[in-house]
């Protein structure tokens, strides 16, 4: 028998050889037009790439380069760490009621997320020598509060004062912000001022009554919750009072009457704001309260 070796091949084996001979010029030219289609999409994607990280995505890369290098850090907080920030005071605002009668306030700022003032002296000054009594208050963390004086009586004309503080005693406090929320919650309605003479409390126009509700929408009962209570003229602060109840429950409605010794013109608007100090246990009733 002839050393073939053809001979062990199939019918189909033979077939597709055939195929394959006859028609491998063209599949030769099919590759490369293959290879040719994948290096100009390769080239096509390259030029793109580098248009657009020249040219259309400049201005993304940069924003994304300065994005990155800038520091994350709470920087603030990090310096607050062993040492608070100093308590800013604003100028002080003088209210004539009367004759040589004021009323002084100052706004202060507590910049410490995680400190805060426990008590603090503070008196004003009014021109070279004179100055009110020594009183005693606190600023929460990031508080804007009011420190005020109300009635003083001057020896003279008062045209400007400042607000001076000493004694301050810092705490340092965590998880601060969730305690607000939960804890000062009030909302002020049914809000009215009127010149006693209109409500018939009195004839003189230079008294004026003001009355509102406070609700507390909060879980907790309070003993004496203070309020401050601005009255603003096209947001111009023109009288400045505070109230203290003796308590209000937790879902408590109260309606609080002031009278004003000054002439209230039309128009005004109340601004009312509360001053708790709720990180000091003794300010619940009824309950005890884990503080931070």
């Amino acid at each position: 028998m002839p050393n073939n070796i053809y001979n062990n091949l199939s019918d189909d084996q033979l077939k597709a050889g055939y195929w394959y001979v006859t028609h491998r010029v063209l599949l030769r030219k099919l590759g490369i037009f293959i290879l040719a289609i994948l290096a100009g999409s390769l080239l096509v994607f390259g030029i793109k790439g580098i248009i657009d990280y020249y040219g259309t995505d400049a201005s993304s890369r940069e924003a994304l380069l300065a994005d990155i290098s800038k520091n994350k850090l709470n920087q603030q907080l990090l310096v607050e760490l062993n040492n608070p920030s100093d308590l800013q005071v604003l100028e002080t605002e003088v209210i004539k009621t009367g004759e040589n009668m004021y009323d002084l306030y100052t706004e202060v700022y507590n910049p410490n997320q995680r400190w805060y003032i426990e008590s603090f002296d503070y008196y004003f000054i009014l021109g070279d020598d004179e100055k009110t009594e020594i009183k005693t208050d606190f600023v929460l963390p990031e508080q804007t509060k009011y420190v005020l004086n109300l009635g003083f009586k001057s020896q003279g004309i008062v045209n400007s004062a400042n607000l001076i503080v000493e004694n301050v005693k810092w705490l340092k406090v965590f998880d601060y912000e969730e305690t607000r929320n939960k804890f000062l919650n009030f909302s002020f309605e049914n809000i009215e001022i009127l010149a006693a003479k209109q409500s018939g409390l009195s004839k003189k126009e230079d008294i004026a009554n003001m009355r509102f509700d406070v609700i507390n929408k909060s879980a907790y009962n309070f003993w004496q919750p203070r309020f401050v209570v601005f009255v603003l003229k096209r947001d111009k602060v023109i009288a400045v009072t505070q109230t203290i109840l003796d308590s209000i429950n937790s879902g408590e409605q109260k309606t609080e009457s002031l009278k004003i010794f000054q002439a209230i013109p039309r128009g005004v608007d109340l601004k009312i704001v509360p001053d708790i100090n709720i990180l000091n246990p003794d300010v619940f009733k009824s309950f005890e309260v884990d503080l931070p």
